[in-house]
């Protein structure tokens, strides 16, 4: 079979909101790099879709009606391998962050981005690349920030606010100065610091830090 070319790309959009579905055929129509639009409202249809006729491109919601748009790349994956796969959605929980990274997106927007984002994921993925947006990218910082401490991150948060250096706590704990390096990186970004003083503040405020016998 002729591959297709990079002014041959057939698209299809799976979204169950009808004018969110206009919405982006009414944008995308436009684009070279697209000789086909179609739309499916739910997974069954994707799937029916995909065997009749698989696409190069796919841009799928997270919630749809009968399956989560998550597993829904999984099923498509199997059937169409070498298709890209574009998130589209309006949900920045963290659990679902992380599945729709999880499951082998190329590309996450969010539905709250500016729409030359979406263009921007399109164009990305079809050169072979992937594209995560501005929003996506917000998300998962305050994903990260929210997130609760290690075990080993709080050993090493108490131990940073004792005053130990980093090679001092590298020998209290058996590993690396790197290792150490790296979760003082992490508990910084967890917790929202930029300096040590802000660190401790925020450990102790989140119960992190023991300030008392």
């Amino acid at each position: 079979m002729q591959e297709p070319t990079q002014n041959d790309m057939k698209l299809l959009i799976i979204e169950d909101h009808n004018i969110v579905a206009l919405g982006l055929k009414t944008l995308l129509s436009s684009h070279d790099g697209l000789s086909r639009i179609d739309n499916a409202t739910n997974a069954r249809q994707a799937i029916e879709m995909t065997v009749a006729h698989p696409y190069d491109l796919y841009i799928i919601d997270v919630e749809l009606p009968d399956m989560p748009g998550t597993e829904l790349v999984k099923s498509l994956k199997t059937l169409s391998p070498d298709s890209a796969f574009i998130f589209h959605t309006i949900h920045d929980e963290f659990w679902t962050l992380r599945q729709m990274i999880n499951c082998g997106a190329d590309a996450i927007v969010m539905k709250s981005d500016d729409p030359a984002e979406l263009v921007n994921a399109i164009n990305t993925v079809l050169d072979g690349g992937s594209y995560f947006s501005s929003n996506y990218r917000l998300a998962c910082q305050e994903m990260e920030q929210y997130q609760e401490l290690s075990t080993r991150e709080i050993e090493v948060l108490q131990l940073i606010a004792e005053g130990l250096m980093t090679r001092d706590i590298a020998s209290r704990l058996y590993v690396s100065e790197n290792t150490i390096e790296f979760h003082r990186k992490r508990i910084m970004r967890k917790l929202a610091a930029t300096n040590m003083a802000q660190l401790v503040k925020e450990g102790i405020a989140r119960g992190y830090i023991k300030t008392g016998k």
